[in-house]
């Protein structure tokens, strides 16, 4: 699973420098580069409702990586042609097809590593593997300039060509190591039993509403999208006009070396706050602290006078950002039941607002220029997004929706409903386990649930769920 997630770092991350060679090799026009930017994008909103969503429901979790790694394949090989022809068209469907892939694999990897093992843990167990995803997105990019683009003159790209193809078999190969790896599924009627354990331990109910109109699920799931779709734009919006940032904020200053940097810094944020959930810190004040820390300093970063004050704010934005992408999948995820599968595709349908807000920010750059050459646009549109973002943390504050998020009510005692005259089987730490396949000869999770009724036992005798 690890390798997954560094596959797609990596691959996010050497797409970004091949397509700024591609438009600077071919002279592609500014509305031509954008559109090839939100190419990748737009296979996150194609490839989960048309391919991810019904391979995971129908074949499971090994289908769905199987089958994103064979489009990703597909999508790396499809760079040869395109840079033998100098083909933009080529370049654009390469970008599309290798983000449907990456889209496939996303809407099945991230609730894998959320839901197979303690439900306590599912946000520590993410950020750290979005960790690993976060030093390929750090690694590709200094390859791709410090060893790729060396002495790549006029339109040859023959090296760009041996590397996809090199990655292209890769992929194949780990697709077929997939094939024979054996790897735990979890049916919807699993991930329902155990969403009605939790529920029972912290006194929820699947019909409970927050603010008397919105169920509890559909409004963490709702607001969990808005959060990861505006998220993405943010980081994007400059992502995509980092040089012109950099120069903004400090003029003559090295933007590569700056974006290594961050990237650094985007890793080693992730494995921080995995720490942190570790420790037992609730997610939604790590959530609150990013995004709050995210909006402060970006909105430092634009006011601040040029200098290195506002490159170091800047810098930091990237650092509070890292984690806000792995707790926003798993705490929207949490409690979801049979709709987990479908939360999923959902969330990672909204990663397409990567393709939204740099088309913002480019009609605002193009519509309002700066006379002296160096934008801070790209700012603005960060420091806005990441403001309304800041609302959807305080919006998970109320009591019935702490109690829906926090990983605690994972591994409280059980019976907290005495009136139900029955409680759930839990393991001998008193935890709820998130992937049930009933595969210890105990039988189904339904038919656990139905003993457990009818034995109307509250003891926490050492049963297991997993």
């Amino acid at each position: 699973m690890s390798i997954l997630f560094f596959l797609w770092g990596f691959a996010y991350g050497l797409l970004g420098t091949l397509n700024s060679e591609i438009i600077s090799l071919l002279s592609i026009s500014p509305a031509k580069s954008i559109a090839l930017h939100n190419a990748y994008w737009l296979g996150y909103l194609i490839g989960p409702p048309a391919i991810g969503h019904w391979v995971l429901t129908r074949a499971g979790f090994k289908a769905a990586f199987m089958t994103g790694l064979a489009i990703y394949a597909c999508g790396a090989m499809a760079f040869w042609p395109s840079s033998v022809l100098r083909s933009y068209a080529g370049f654009f469907i390469s970008n599309f097809m290798i983000a449907c892939g990456l889209s496939v694999l996303e809407i099945a990897a991230n609730p894998f590593i959320a839901i197979a093992g303690p439900g306590r843990m599912s946000e520590a167990r993410l950020c750290f593997a979005q960790g690993i995803q976060a030093i390929g997105g750090f690694s590709s990019p200094i390859l791709a300039q410090k060893a790729l683009f060396q002495r790549v003159e006029g339109i040859d790209l023959f090296r760009v060509q041996w590397c996809y193809l090199a990655v292209a078999l890769f992929v194949t190969f780990l697709a077929v190591v997939f094939f024979y790896v054996p790897l735990s599924e979890a049916s919807d009627a699993d991930l329902e039993t155990v969403a009605l354990q939790r529920m029972d331990l912290a006194g929820l109910d699947h019909d409970d509403r927050i603010f008397k109109k919105f169920k509890l699920g559909h409004f963490a799931l709702a607001t969990g999208a808005l959060a990861m779709f505006l998220y993405v734009g943010a980081q994007e919006s400059v992502s995509y006009f980092w040089d012109e940032s950099m120069q903004a904020v400090k003029p003559g200053t090295d933007s590569f070396w700056n974006s290594a940097i961050s990237h650094g810094l985007f890793a080693f944020g992730r494995f921080l706050f995995s720490f942190f959930a570790y420790l037992g810190i609730p997610p939604r004040i790590l959530l609150a602290i990013s995004i709050s820390g995210a909006f402060i300093t970006s909105l430092l970063g634009l006011l601040l006078p040029r200098g290195n004050a506002p490159l170091s704010m800047l810098l930091l934005t990237v650092f509070f950002e890292s984690a806000i992408f792995p707790l926003l999948f798993s705490m929207t995820l949490r409690n979801q039941g049979h709709n987990t599968k479908l939360a999923s595709s959902i969330l990672t349908m909204a990663i397409s607002g990567g393709a939204v807000w740099p088309s913002v920010t480019y009609g605002v750059v193009t519509l309002n220029p700066d006379p002296t050459g160096l934008i801070r646009q790209a700012l603005k549109v960060m420091v806005a997004l990441y403001g309304v973002s800041v609302l959807i943390p305080a919006a998970w504050q109320p009591r019935l929706m702490r109690r829906w998020l926090d990983p605690k009510w994972s591994v409280i005692p059980v019976g907290r409903r005495k009136s139900s005259g029955w409680a759930w089987p839990v393991s001998e730490k008193g935890e709820v386990a998130h992937m049930p396949l009933g595969a210890d000869g105990m039988g189904s999770p339904i038919e656990l649930k139905e003993r457990s009724r009818s034995s109307g036992s509250g003891s926490g005798s050492g049963e297991r769920i997993a």
